[in-house]
């Protein structure tokens, strides 16, 4: 055992002391770090016209200003301050895109090998964590640099979206649902058959009977640390449990009003026009899919201003299905409901449902959208502006204005002419960082030296 004389212990601990930074004195900021984004085209609002030859201002992770022509310096720039200048002068410049629904751990080719070489038990957390990693990279390169992530599990997704906002990798900003919430039985309740009376396998699943239940479900997403809540209505097509309603209307009420208890956005995966109607009836935020929507349900959501996210590339065809003529494409050639919704003058986000088919393809969505009769301009405002409305963030991102984020993506061509261009994002900033430059990724896990 060591001792240490009193008066020596004095000393040591006055040169501790000494050796600590003084209150309010600790290391010195950083260095502002500056991108004049020179853009030939720039739709920094979409919904309004797009302007020529402008220099995008970035400071740090924001925009600082937005000006004509190719400004090459920062009057009040820092001495300590570093500038670059990226030439996009050739290229159409627009605000990060959005999708609205996505699922970042799944992949329709993953899960086949799984199923081929007989592995019949769910992926592991830690496999989901893995392709969460993979395919919010895939999201990001084709410039989607917000996703909302609708029906995951308990671990993966949450992990992700807290490496990325920790700054440990580069990748989309992810709103995490966790798991959706289903009844017993019902599309999305992935509680093994053996375990179905286990009441923590249930919660943890998402899985809830009756108002009190699925209270409780809410909360135990809310208390993981979800941004959003996600309940399935209906049955789906993934899981082969039909169209219809699968939750009573004071189930659905108890989801949504709880989830706006604790400051959340509900969001339903409904098909059946009588779950759509309940849903808005209790006042949630958005409706995923509503491929079977009628004309009362587009009343009550116009009055509502709830949102529709149509998913159309989830129903020509999600590869899941393997078969050549599913029932999904007859369904919404029949119904219309994305032609009809949109001629009323219902808020239209944009959505894909990624993950039941390949991550990174989501810009075919904008096509689907067009050539059934959406304004190519309406379809870009879809992806920003749109679904940053109903994200809840529209304070931060969604234009490319002076104090937001700066998410910035651009194309080669011009989508207002030739939508397609979208499928060939080129260029892609997130909050201040490129992530992709001249059709190339950069290294996802770089950051500043001694972080841990």
């Amino acid at each position: 055992m060591y001792r240490i004389a009193a008066g020596g212990l004095l000393a040591l601990v006055a040169g501790i002391a000494l050796a600590q930074p003084a209150p309010g004195r600790g290391a010195p900021p950083p260095a502002d770090r500056y991108a004049l984004i020179h853009a030939g085209t720039l739709l920094d609002v979409p919904g309004t016209a797009p302007r020529q030859q402008v220099t995008v201002v970035v400071k740090n992770d924001q925009i600082a200003a937005v000006l004509p022509g190719f400004v090459t310096a920062v009057p009040d720039a820092s001495a300590a301050a570093t500038t670059e200048v990226i030439d996009l002068r050739d290229r159409f410049v627009m605000p990060g895109l959005m999708d609205a629904h996505v699922h970042l751990q799944s992949q329709p080719t993953f899960a086949r090998r799984r199923t081929e070489r007989g592995d019949r038990n769910p992926p592991s957390a830690a496999e989901n964590t893995v392709n969460a990693v993979i395919y919010a990279r895939r999201n990001l390169a084709a410039g989607f640099t917000t996703v909302r992530d609708l029906g995951s599990d308990d671990q993966s997704v949450f992990a992700v979206r807290n490496a990325i906002n920790a700054g440990r990798m580069i990748g989309p900003r992810i709103l995490v649902s966790g798991s959706a919430i289903a009844v017993t039985g019902g599309h999305g309740d992935g509680t093994p058959m053996e375990r179905t009376g286990d009441d923590i396998a249930r919660i943890t699943e998402g899985t809830c009977d009756g108002p009190m239940e699925c209270r409780k479900a809410v909360r135990y997403q809310y208390k993981l640390g979800a941004d959003v809540i996600k309940f399935t209505s209906t049955g789906g097509f993934g899981s082969n449990t039909g169209l219809d309603p699968q939750l009573f209307p004071d189930e659905i009420e108890a989801v949504v009003s709880t989830a706006h208890l604790h400051g959340l956005k509900a969001a339903a995966h409904a098909y059946s026009p009588v779950a759509i109607r309940q849903a808005v009836s209790a006042g949630v935020d958005s409706i995923e899919h509503g491929f079977l929507l009628d004309d009362e349900g587009i009343r009550m959501m116009k009055k509502a201003g709830t949102f529709l996210v149509p998913t159309l590339s989830a129903s020509y065809p999600p590869p899941v299905f393997r078969i050549p003529d599913p029932p999904s494409v007859k369904l919404r050639n029949e119904y219309k409901a994305f032609e009809r919704a949109y001629a009323a003058g219902v808020k239209i986000a944009f959505g894909t449902d990624s993950g039941t088919f390949d991550h990174g393809t989501n810009a075919k969505e904008f096509e689907f959208m067009v050539n059934f009769g959406m304004k190519p301009m309406d379809a870009l405002r879809s992806a920003t502006v749109v679904t940053a409305d109903l994200f809840g963030i529209s304070a931060e991102a969604g234009t490319l204005e002076v104090g937001k984020l700066a998410d910035v993506v651009a194309v080669k061509g011009n989508p207002l002419d030739q939508i397609s261009v979208m499928r060939q994002i080129d260029f892609v900033m997130k909050s201040g960082r490129v992530a992709k430059r001249d059709g190339q990724m950069t290294e996802p896990f770089t950051y500043p030296a001694g972080f841990e």
